[in-house]
């Protein structure tokens, strides 16, 4: 192995690539990259590395940028799916055949078009990240193209762009939700549009003068640990969220009634006290309130998009609305929710059509 860690040199990475040899890196990471710029030594016009070792290096990045969950989800396809199905040439080598042939082979597998796209990202993703780092000149994967959503599939999309309640249904619900600290989550998921992980990062510090200081988030999937408390998903979603008087009210009483509790303090999670709740414990309370009280059930996410849905429905403008939901620009923002924007649309033109028939009457006494 030209790279391997040197344990008489206290577990520093060492690389051996022919005739030369290098110790003392402190990281695999720095021995890849020293060991790639060898290798491109010998060929400054493009990048000699074979495909496994340009994946494992994407990979050992991919870990260091994103949560231990979105990592495992690109490991596993690599692993599974991608690294079994292609042949180990150096990446300068692989032609637009070779992507076409991997592309025919996630086409005939009986997944989801959601997950085979994943795949077929992450195979795209490799090649990028070879041309971005390791010089490679030509990416024969660009040609290729993701794979259509089935009707059945757009079918679902269809169904799931009503993942939404009305204020009344909200309303309706809530009264079904019997312990405080449930309620209260789904009072700040409702009026805030917060991501159900970073509702459940949230503890007592972040919450003053009737704001809440979004700027971390609950992962589940972790290799540290149950849970994780991490940095947000990305620079835009650390906002802070302006709240109605309404909900500062039910803040306020919550906690009241949590600090005549002993040991109480700022550290405390919002909700959870000194462990923040499970994501299963709250599906459970939601399901059982939704079944209760005759509302449809929606999924948690649907909470975030209520909200969005009674923001557009009073006129609030896009922009405003996307710096609330954390979005890195408005256009993410327009292009998740062009359905609830169509459907104000329709009901203007209805207004408008209202409007043109009272004028007709009036011009016609």
């Amino acid at each position: 192995m030209s790279v391997h860690k040197d344990e008489r040199a206290n577990g520093k990475w060492v690389v051996v690539y022919k005739n030369r040899k290098k110790r003392g890196f402190t990281t695999k990471r720095e021995a890849q990259m020293y060991e790639s710029k060898l290798k491109l030594s010998e060929d400054e016009n493009t990048c000699n590395m074979y495909i496994y070792d340009v994946a494992d290096m994407y990979l050992d990045d991919l870990y260091k940028r994103v949560t231990y969950g979105s990592y495992i989800k690109r490991f596993q396809v690599y692993r599974d799916y991608i690294k079994p199905n292609i042949k180990n040439k150096r990446i300068s080598l692989i032609t637009t055949l070779d992507c076409k042939k991997f592309n025919d082979y996630v086409g005939s597998l009986k997944f989801s078009t959601v997950h085979k796209n994943c795949i077929l990202s992450t195979y795209k993703l490799i090649f990028t990240f070879a041309k971005k780092y390791l010089n490679l000149k030509n990416n024969p994967s660009d040609i290729l193209e993701n794979f259509k959503s089935t009707p059945e599939e757009k079918m679902k999309k269809k169904d799931a762009e009503n993942n939404i309640w009305s204020v009344d249904e909200f309303n309706q619900f809530i009264k079904f939700v019997k312990i405080k600290k449930y309620k209260v989550l789904f009072y700040v998921l409702f009026y805030t549009g917060i991501r159900q992980g970073e509702a459940q990062a949230l503890q007592w510090k972040d919450y003053y003068d009737g704001v809440l200081d979004i700027y971390k988030n609950y992962t589940k999937k972790t290799d540290k640990g149950i849970y994780e408390i991490k940095d947000t998903k990305s620079v835009n979603s650390v906002r802070k969220i302006t709240l109605n008087q309404g909900l500062i009210n039910i803040l306020d009483d919550y906690k009241k009634d949590l600090s005549s509790i002993k040991g109480f303090n700022d550290e405390w999670f919002i909700f959870g006290n000194i462990e923040p709740l499970a994501r299963t414990n709250i599906n459970r309370v939601k399901d059982r309130a939704c079944k209760e009280s005759g509302v449809k059930r929606i999924t948690l996410h649907g909470f975030r998009h209520s909200h969005v849905s009674n923001l557009i429905s009073n006129d609030v403008n896009i922009v405003a609305v996307s710096r609330r939901l954390g979005h890195s620009n408005i256009d993410i923002t327009l292009k998740t929710y062009t359905h609830l924007m169509k459907k104000n649309e329709d009901e203007l033109v209805k207004s408008l059509d209202l409007s043109f028939q009272n004028l007709s009457n009036d011009k016609s006494e």
